[in-house]
C-alpha cells in the first residue's frame, strides 16, 4: 500500500521517541570518535584510564562508516520531519551535579553497610572527603542557580523562580 503523503507517518509521541533515539545515536557517535582519538594519546591521569588497544588503522577504517551513520541519521530525521532537541546547558550541568551529589550521599558509612561490615574509621576518613566533594558540587550548582536568577528577572515565567 503506498504511503499517504497527506497523513503524517508518526504521531507526536512517536516523533519524540525518534528525536530522542537519533539524538542519542548522534551523542554516541561523538563519544566513539572521542574514544578513537584518545587511542593515540593515552592519558594517565584520573581514575579512568583508557587502554590504547584499538587495532592499527581502525580510526581510518571506521571514518566512512561514521560519515554514513551521520548522513543516514540526518536524512531519516528530515524524512520524519523531526524538530530535533534543544537542550539547556545549565539544566544539563545541574542534572549531572545532582546525580553526582546523590551518589556521594549514597556512599556514606550508613549506605556502605549494604556491601558488608563497615570499618569505624570510614566515618572519620572517607565521610569528611565525601562531604567536601558534595559541598564543592553544591557550590557549582548554586552558582548556576544564582546566574539563572540574575539573568531572568523575578516573576518572569521563563525564569523558573
Amino acid at each position: 500500500m503506498p504511503p499517504d503523503s497527506t497523513h503524517p507517518l508518526l504521531n507526536e509521541h512517536q516523533c519524540r521517541h525518534f528525536e530522542v533515539l537519533l539524538a542519542g545515536l548522534e551523542e554516541s557517535l561523538t563519544f566513539v570518535e572521542d574514544l578513537v582519538a584518545r587511542n593515540d594519546r593515552a592519558e594517565h591521569t584520573g581514575l579512568t584510564r583508557y587502554a590504547s588497544d584499538l587495532p592499527p588503522g581502525f580510526a581510518n577504517s571506521i571514518r566512512p562508516v561514521l560519515t554514513e551513520l551521520r548522513s543516514r541519521t540526518t536524512r531519516l530525521a528530515a524524512e520524519l520531519a523531526l524538530r530535533g532537541q534543544t537542550r539547556s546547558i545549565a539544566r544539563s550541568i545541574r542534572a549531572i551535579l545532582v546525580g553526582e551529589m546523590v551518589r556521594l550521599e549514597d556512599s556514606t558509612s550508613a549506605q556502605l553497610r549494604g556491601y558488608g561490615a563497615v570499618d569505624p574509621r570510614v566515618t572519620n576518613v572517607i565521610e569528611p572527603e565525601l562531604n567536601a566533594l558534595h559541598a564543592l558540587l553544591a557550590t557549582i550548582h548554586r552558582r548556576l542557580t544564582e546566574t539563572r536568577q540574575v539573568a531572568s528577572p523575578r516573576g518572569d515565567p521563563r525564569s523558573g523562580t
